[in-house]
């Protein structure tokens, strides 16, 4: 995961680009580890975070999930390692920015979702799709009352339909739609006049606003893992759901009572 200065700006670059930017275990504790240190930096004024042309981030890599054979090893990766790194972008001490080009799958609509502001490419896509391999979007979920409508996101977490940017932006996910070619010049410009402002006044804004995900989000993000460590991933629909992921092939889940 590469980091980078451009003036007052730092620039996470998510890695692996073959896999669309999802994120195995070395990933979220990158993203964890470059938040810390760019927010350390007191050059830095803001951080946007990116993906490549294709993808902003593809969201957990589900081939992750296939080692998690214990609701134990499953609190270790989602508590131990995703939590961390949601609670990142939140605390912080500079506003983080996502510049969104290309789809936007599951944990990186999260990671949208979570930053403080983002600008989409008008041909990006964001979609949930956790239900169609037998999981929930847990962060998303846990989320939404603090950071979304709720019908905006049901539409988007219940349903598990690609969203365009202009249902995005209407939905409040993204704040900003430029073309695609422009979407990391309008991150920076972005970053560059939040730098204008005084450090300390831009640090306090920040803590204040999401004062609330830091508190009472992130202990429901914690508790969303847990349940979703617990109670779903050794279900008989997560398991048919990743199998049927990693077969390409469309699940075919029980029908309970």
């Amino acid at each position: 995961m590469d980091l980078r200065r451009q003036g007052p700006v730092a620039h996470i670059t998510f890695g692996r680009p073959e896999k669309l930017h999802a994120m195995d275990a070395a990933g979220w504790t990158g993203l964890t580890e470059r938040l810390a240190e760019a927010g350390a930096d007191p050059g830095v004024r803001a951080v946007v975070l990116h993906g490549s042309p294709r993808a902003f981030c593809a969201g957990n890599d589900i081939g992750e999930f296939f080692r998690l054979t214990t609701p134990q090893l499953a609190r270790d990766y989602f508590l131990g390692l995703v939590l961390p790194a949601i609670r990142a972008i939140a605390e912080c001490e500079v506003p983080v920015i996502s510049a969104v080009r290309g789809r936007a799958v599951g944990g990186g609509v999260e990671i949208v979702q979570v930053s403080d502001l983002a600008v989409a490419g008008t041909d990006a896509t964001f979609r949930l799709p956790e239900a169609r391999i037998g999981v929930w979007p847990t962060v998303f979920a846990a989320l939404a009352p603090y950071t979304l409508a709720h019908k905006p996101a049901g539409l988007l977490a219940l349903t598990t339909r690609e969203l365009d940017t202009a249902t995005a932006l209407r939905c409040g996910l993204v704040h900003e739609t430029v073309h695609d070619e422009d979407v990391e010049e309008a991150a920076q410009r972005l970053g560059e006049t939040i730098a204008e402002g005084s450090r300390d006044a831009v640090r306090h804004t920040k803590r204040f606003t999401t004062a609330r995900l830091r508190t009472d989000g992130m202990a429901a993000v914690h508790d969303a893992l847990a349940a979703l460590a617990d109670d779903t991933l050794g279900g008989p629909d997560a398991m048919e759901g990743t199998l049927a992921f990693r077969e390409r092939r469309t699940p075919s889940f029980a029908v309970t009572p």
